[in-house]
């Protein structure tokens, strides 16, 4: 049987296109979501882009915009993914 990744702990979306995610399996995700960019309510620019929040169960990142893109979705496409340093 599969497991689920976990729920989404942070978002970035300081670069058009590109998030990166900090999930409770204790890895950073680092995404391109410029394949999804043909979707009507893709954000049309950097601002719109980082009106981004977390849905209220983690699974999701949703727009001002109405675009949203589920966790299974953003680590598809991610391209590189790190360990997230713990804190003492």
């Amino acid at each position: 049987m599969g497991s689920t990744a976990g729920v989404i702990l942070r978002v970035e979306a300081s670069v058009y296109g590109k998030v990166t995610i900090e999930v409770s399996d204790g890895k950073r995700y680092f995404s391109d979501l410029s394949d999804l960019s043909k979707v009507y309510c893709f954000p049309k620019d950097l601002s719109e882009w980082r009106s981004v929040g977390i849905d209220s169960y983690g699974l999701s990142l949703i727009w001002a915009s109405r675009f949203e893109a589920h966790i299974d979705q953003i680590i598809a496409l991610a391209y590189k993914s790190e360990e997230v340093q713990k804190s003492a």
